[in-house]
């Protein structure tokens, strides 16, 4: 069974345009060779015989070769593209994926915020002269032996010359490589720091941070640039020196073959086909010297990627189980956030049958929202188990959990698009479907009001809804296709009278329809609409009690030792 990570498929999947490309290239480099063939024959013999004739000739079949060489370099930039484009679908769909998966721990790292640019970097690379220059160079040796067959001293020259540019841009890989890691690294946190800042701009308005917030990013920004201008100087010096190198050694093999030919070792047309050869030679060496700064910058693009995708290899694929009745349960379940000391959520256990209704109620950091991720499928535990109809949620198909559970967080996550679009989860959900969602979480009024209604954007540029308004669309999302399990985290946090008895009377809406409901919330409203009450403290559910129970108390049930299954 193939387990290849998401880099490996990409190379398996463009190893195919590569070989096209191989092979373009072997022929543009032996077409290249009529330009020094076509000088040699016209100083050789068109001049000393004066032969019209045999000029029309040979330039008639340099033309043509110019035309086929253009021709394949035309074609070879094609395919290279098709390869940035392939890298794009494969490496993104990965990518994004990743990010959207349930992980182990605290989920992805902070970079992944990133990988939007890191992919642009690796693509564009893969499409540009950096990348041509590098399929070049394997032929340089064919020119650098051509030249010595012409003669051996030209050829000793020749590999020298190229050994002195090689060490150059040895040089300038160094000398550029860690100032581009340095800048990379800071690149990424004035990145996030400025998407921060965009996103809670409001807070830093209300607390006057506006001032302190713009000289941290400066300074971000400053480090970054830093960095950046002393890869980009030893770039440049060391591009510049590499230029002159090869003019020089252009020019200097013409000398070379001058002395050659006034010993009568060398013709004249071989002086200038050197020339011509040295030239093509040493150009993707120059080249790479100039496109190390983008060479390195996609090093540092696909080690990023490779961190955040390289455990994931190709899987087989999960059997599609039958439609859920609803019936779902917590057997010891433990997850720790990345580099906490204590785990959010530690031995909780918790049975709901299909159909009741569960909400759970303590004091804030309980634990209370890790346990509704754990429930939807958003976090993997780090212990023990959470089922679906008896199954683990890692092993139900991703789009057929997604379907089979709704799921409403704490901050409420509308993306960029009109409402449709986010009632719709950005798929082809129908314009039945999605108003059917939007009347079930009682929202259908409240969109058809606006001045677009459902095709009303939703981004910083277009309406700006109230967060009432933007949770009750994102319950209407949770609630697509009529799920068989939702789960609502404080879902009234942000509702007016209107929107909460809007929300209770779609609750009582979804146990008539025996759908099973977990709701997180601090209001006794829903309390009432619940079956039966679960209370969490230092990420331990400490006991279950009827929804009755609870209100007469005023208080949740505590227990010393809670059962390893509570019912609900």
């Amino acid at each position: 069974m193939s387990h290849k990570t998401p880099i490996r498929q990409t190379l398996t999947a463009v190893a195919g345009p590569l070989g096209w490309v191989a092979g373009f290239s072997a022929f543009l480099n032996l077409t290249y060779l009529a330009a020094p063939l076509y000088m040699m024959q016209v100083y050789d013999r068109v001049i000393h015989s004066r032969s019209v004739p045999t000029l029309l000739y040979l330039t008639l079949v340099v033309t043509l070769c110019f035309v086929v060489y253009a021709t394949l370099d035309a074609v070879r930039g094609r395919v290279l593209a098709g390869v940035s484009d392939v890298v794009e679908d494969r490496l993104g769909r990965a990518l994004l994926s990743r990010l959207t998966t349930a992980d182990r721990g605290s989920g992805p790292p902070p970079l992944a915020a990133h990988v939007a640019r890191d992919l642009d970097t690796v693509r564009q690379f893969a499409a540009g002269t950096g990348a041509l220059a590098f399929i070049d160079l394997p032929w340089a040796p064919l020119y650098l032996a051509v030249i010595a067959m012409l003669h051996p001293v030209l050829g000793m020259f020749a590999a020298g010359a190229a050994v002195v540019l090689v060490t150059l841009s040895i040089v300038s890989e160094r000398a550029a490589r860690q100032p581009m890691k340095q800048a990379g690294a800071v690149a990424a946190r004035a990145y996030q720091f400025g998407e921060s800042v965009t996103r809670y701009a409001d807070c830093a308005r209300t607390m006057g941070m506006g001032a302190t917030l713009s000289d941290h990013w400066r300074s971000l920004r400053g480090d970054m640039l830093s960095a950046q201008n002393t890869a980009s100087q030893r770039a440049v010096i060391l591009g510049a020196v590499g230029k002159c190198a090869r003019l020089f050694f252009q020019s200097a093999i013409l000398g070379l073959g001058a002395w050659l030919a006034i010993h009568d070792e060398l013709s004249a047309g071989a002086i200038f086909a050197g020339s011509l050869l040295l030239g093509r030679a040493l150009a993707p060496v120059e080249a790479i010297i100039g496109a190390w700064r983008p060479t390195l910058a996609a090093k540092e693009a696909l080690t990023r990627i490779r961190t955040l995708t390289g455990e994931e290899g190709e899987k087989p694929a999960p059997v599609r189980l039958p439609a859920p009745a609803g019936d779902v349960e917590m057997e010891n379940v433990s997850w720790t956030p990345s580099g906490a000391l204590h785990p959010a959520a530690r031995g909780v256990s918790v049975r709901i049958q299909a159909g009741a209704i569960l909400t759970i109620v303590g004091p804030s950091a309980a634990g209370k929202s890790t346990v509704a991720r754990l429930l939807a499928g958003a976090l993997l535990p780090d212990a023990g188990v959470v089922r679906l109809d008896g199954a683990d949620l890692a092993t139900w198909d991703k789009a057929q959990l997604g379907e089979a559970i709704g799921y409403l967080p704490q901050d409420v996550a509308l993306f960029p698009g009109t409402i449709r679009d986010n009632i719709a989860r950005f798929g082809d959900a129908s314009d039945e479907q999605v108003v059917a969602a939007a009347k079930a979480a009682h929202a259908h009024e409240m969109i058809v009001r606006l001045p677009m209604g459902y095709r009303t954007m939703l981004d910083p540029s277009s309406a700006s809804l109230s967060g009432g308004q933007k949770q009750r669309i994102a319950l209407a999302r949770a609630l697509l296709g009529d799920p068989a399990v939702v789960i609502l985290d404080e879902p009234n946090a942000n509702l007016d009278l209107e929107g909460e008895a809007a929300l209770t009377d779609c609750v009582r809406e979804m146990k008539d329809r025996k759908r099973t409901v977990v709701m997180i919330t601090h209001r006794v409203g829903l309390v009432r609409v619940s079956d039966h009450v679960a209370t969490m403290e230092e990420g331990r559910m400490i006991g279950v009690q009827t929804a009755n129970e609870f209100l007469t108390r005023q208080m949740p049930a505590v227990v010393a030792s809670p059962p390893r299954h509570g019912r609900a």
